[in-house]
């Protein structure tokens, strides 16, 4: 009998291929099988792959740190929603006033682009002009993005 790609699975058996005719086939082979074949695979098995199954180390769960990265990535409203949750909040017109005094790019951004990006330099700088804290810039992120138009 041909044996390959033999491998220690999870319950303690061997996962394989044995050749049959010819033909591999995948095959799991366990020390108390019911049957000769399948006991006397696993022992030529065992001398094929000698080292245990070893698990694999489960993902860390991610941070609060590494979730507030993600979610402000993901971040994303169109202008109008922006300026409407501004008007809300009573800061579009101080946003505007600095928005008139920023650079050609900025003020075409402003007035031009579809949408507007939580972690884009344009908003970060205007945040920091303003003088928005990040939790409170996110706060506003999310309040535009429960705006419907």
């Amino acid at each position: 009998m041909t044996i390959r790609n033999a491998v220690f699975n999870e319950f303690g058996s061997i996962d394989c291929e044995v050749e049959v005719r010819g033909v591999w086939r995948p095959f799991t082979a366990s020390e108390d099988d019911s049957e000769a074949f399948g006991r006397q695979t696993y022992a030529d098995a065992l001398l094929a792959s000698p080292d245990p199954y070893v698990a694999p180390e489960p993902e860390p769960e991610p941070t609060t740190a590494e979730l507030l990265a993600a979610e402000r990535a993901a971040m994303v409203v169109s202008r109008f929603q922006a300026k409407a949750a501004l008007m809300q909040a009573g800061h579009l017109p101080a946003v505007e006033d600095v928005v008139a005094q920023a650079d050609a790019i900025t003020q075409l951004a402003w007035a031009e682009a579809v949408e507007l990006r939580r972690n884009s330099p344009m908003i970060a700088g205007l945040a920091g002009a303003v003088g928005f804290s990040d939790t409170e810039l996110d706060d506003l992120f999310r309040a535009a993005a429960q705006i419907e138009a």
